[in-house]
């Protein structure tokens, strides 16, 4: 029946119409952003899950960069141990020379001397090295590589100035040359043996940055698969709402247009 009264032919096209509109607009706000959520109401579950797994990559990142600072700080004492024992297998050398009977006392002072100078040099790397300004010596910390409270991992390096390594006696004598051969061979140990432990330690520091960088490749997939727009899909829709527009533009100017010939059956 025609009415002039109520239109519902054109009230059934402007709401199928508005309908085309805000689904090309969202289609084009998905591929301008290439997100499928922009809003909380697009996917608020996919929203909160895509959240918590984006925190969940930062928190990643972070304990990835945590190990690796942990290494440079590793790496750094590995550097001056090398060095440390440099210094003390010359101190053991001129020790057991001290230490002979064949050495006279100027020998001795001579010898004494250079052993003074090795011992002020391992004061100065003990001292001296640090890592970001935090010394590298003498220090336990633990290194958080993950979200819970227990991934953690405890590193200790040994103080290797003079006094810590029990590097007391002299050259002046023999007996007392005989009493740092056994100091410094002492030391060496204690050195070589952190050296050890360190290098564990980098070790599976070495194998958690791996582990936790194809982590954070799988979350990100994860991520992606929820927070991002299909393309291919989206481009499908925006034909199909290009075309919905243009038939619902018509569809409405037909609609208008029947009131109108509804109005020339009076004249």
């Amino acid at each position: 029946m025609a009415s002039i009264l109520n239109n519902i032919a054109s009230l059934k096209a402007t709401r199928n119409l508005a309908l085309s509109e805000t689904g090309l607009n969202r289609t084009i706000e998905r591929l301008s952003t290439g997100r499928r959520i922009n809003q909380a109401f697009d996917d608020a579950a996919g929203l909160q899950i895509a959240n918590n797994l984006r925190a969940d990559i930062r928190i990643l990142g972070q304990a990835r960069r945590n190990a690796n600072d942990a290494n440079g700080r590793i790496a750094t004492a590995e550097g001056v141990h090398e060095e440390a024992i440099n210094l003390l297998t010359r101190a053991a050398e001129i020790s057991e020379q001290a230490a002979s009977g064949t050495t006279t006392s100027a020998g001795r002072a001579a010898l004494n001397a250079e052993w003074l100078e090795i011992v002020e040099a391992m004061n100065a790397l003990d001292s001296d090295t640090r890592f970001d300004g935090a010394s590298v010596f003498g220090t336990s910390y633990s290194v958080r590589v993950g979200e819970q409270a227990t991934e953690v991992i405890s590193i200790s390096t040994v103080a290797i100035d003079a006094a810590s390594l029990g590097l007391t006696a002299n050259l002046l004598t023999s007996g007392g040359a005989s009493t740092v051969l056994g100091q410094v061979t002492t030391a060496i140990e204690v050195v070589s043996a952190n050296t050890g432990q360190l290098g564990a330690k980098m070790q599976r520091l070495n194998t958690l940055i791996n582990s936790i960088g194809i982590s954070i490749e799988n979350i990100q997939a994860a991520e992606s698969q929820i927070r991002d727009a299909d393309v291919a899909a989206e481009v499908v829709n925006l034909t199909k709402f290009q075309v919905l527009n243009q038939t619902g533009v018509s569809a409405l100017a037909q609609a208008n247009q029947s009131t109108q010939s509804v109005l020339s059956l009076l004249q």
